[in-house]
């Protein structure tokens, strides 16, 4: 059931528009927060009528929650957007793309379905009376999940942002607690000795059904995955795709141009040129940043430029709303370690610990990066680094990008330069890509951009 309708949401989301980089609001955020709390309440009740049931409910609406954050795990690494996504604080794919949302390259929220499966089970088999022991380990079990939903609350609050969805998962966990509480009252044998018959005769088959269910959801997903890649199950071969998805090169709406001041990662005399504009708050950009080394060690004809596109109206005369408030800082903190030849180093700490962007926080990360710091604050200071971001934001103003990461490429199509509408989970089409052009197969026919709107 739960492979069923985790594959059926994949799907979904797999329709899913992935060009907004940045979130837009689709739930106004007093329906969101209501529509969560009134779930949550509706659950409490069940728990306050028949605690087993409480249990059963909490574990099925959790389950289902954690579905949705994986989802929107795979489709946020994509580019797209959640419906959670309301302003900079209530924003699930900032939380949802964090380092601290996956575990050995897993979405947690995976782990955490498997969990409510065991947890699902465990009740159900006390309501079946199939055991008089497994309050017991219905407590352990919620206890460990509290525990860990203290440590991710904690991670919320360093990137100043909430899932709405993560605390209605930690909101069930609680009730799950006490509804485990309030069984283990009910028990005839003492709370030792019931763990321990329920370790003996319960654990086992939760653990399969918890197992199981994560190994189901894990399967969809790599599988849902696969079919965003050429030759994957997904769009059918055209000639003018050359089998990869449709809308993956387009033609550069602009003109791109380079300065020769851009930091170079990779071969100089390499045959492809990947140049990327990034904000360093970005949390996509932050996601890219280890996917795109990673490329490149694997690809030694492939360089990397990194041009900064801050998204912040203190130094970006092109952004409307106040975005990345850090993000300049950061920008002109990247510009003087380039000077002192340490920019990818300070760059690789600042997308890893993006929530700590502030001037004495990047001071603390340069002198880690082995930065002369009272030069590099002299230099972030002078108008110099300024000057420096405002010319790289003239070239993505006449790039005429419009999100970050922005990604373009050279040497695919000749001298023409083009745009690659890739996201953070894209690496193997960018791979493949990359093996086709190396090897004459049939590339792309590059698409036109949607017209630049005019002001």
């Amino acid at each position: 059931m739960f492979g069923t309708l985790l594959f059926a949401l994949v799907h979904a989301a797999n329709a899913a528009d992935t060009d907004a980089v940045e979130a837009s609001a689709e739930l106004p955020a007093p329906v969101l927060i209501g529509g969560v709390v009134l779930v949550a309440a509706m659950v409490a009740v069940v728990l306050a009528r028949k605690t087993v049931d409480g249990m059963l409910a909490a574990s099925a609406v959790g389950a289902v929650t954690a579905m949705y954050l994986t989802v929107q795990h795979f489709v946020a690494m994509h580019g797209g957007s959640s419906v959670c996504n309301v302003s900079a604080v209530i924003n699930c794919d900032k939380v949802n793309t964090s380092p601290h949302s996956e575990l050995f390259g897993t979405p947690i929220s995976l782990f955490g379905l498997g969990f409510y499966a065991g947890m699902g089970y465990l009740a159900y088999r006390a309501r079946a009376g199939r055991t008089q022991a497994a309050p017991a380990l219905l407590l352990v079990g919620a206890c460990g999940a509290i525990g860990y939903d203290v440590f991710l609350a904690w991670i919320s609050y360093q990137l100043g942002a909430i899932c709405v969805f993560c605390a209605l998962s930690w909101t069930l966990n609680v009730i799950l607690l006490v509804g485990a509480a309030q069984l283990v009252r009910q028990m005839e044998p003492d709370f030792q000795t019931a763990l321990g018959k329920s370790l003996v005769g319960d654990a086992g088959p939760a653990a399969a059904m918890g197992l199981s269910v994560f190994l189901i959801g894990v399967l969809v997903v790599r599988q849902q995955e696969a079919a965003l890649l050429p030759g994957g199950g997904g769009e059918p071969v055209s000639s003018e795709t050359g089998g990869f998805p449709p809308g993956l090169v387009e033609n550069v709406r602009g003109v791109l141009t380079l300065d020769g001041t851009e930091p170079v990662r990779g071969d100089p005399a390499a045959r492809f040129t990947i140049v990327e504009f990034a904000d360093f708050e970005c949390p996509h950009c932050g996601a890219f940043a280890p996917v795109l080394k990673k490329i490149l060690s694997e690809n030694r004809d492939v360089k990397l430029l990194f041009k900064n596109y801050p998204l912040s109206v203190v130094c970006n005369p092109h952004m409307e709303h106040a975005m990345h408030p850090n993000a300049c800082g950061a920008a002109a903190a990247a510009e003087c370690a380039r000077i002192q030849g340490r920019f990818w180093e300070l760059s690789e700490a600042m997308f890893d610990n993006q929530e700590y962007l502030s001037p004495q926080d990047i001071s603390y990360m340069a002198k880690r990066a082995g930065l002369d710091v009272p030069a590099f604050e002299a230099c972030v200071a002078s108008p110099a680094a300024a000057e420096a971001v405002k010319a790289d934001l003239d070239a993505g103003w006449r790039a005429q990008i419009d999100s970050t990461p922005s990604i373009f490429i050279h040497g695919a199509y000749g001298d023409k330069w083009v745009r690659l509408d890739v996201s953070p989970g894209d690496k193997d089409v960018i791979t493949a890509f990359l093996d086709a052009a190396r090897t004459g197969r049939a590339l792309p026919v590059p698409v036109d951009p949607e017209p630049w709107p005019t002001e």
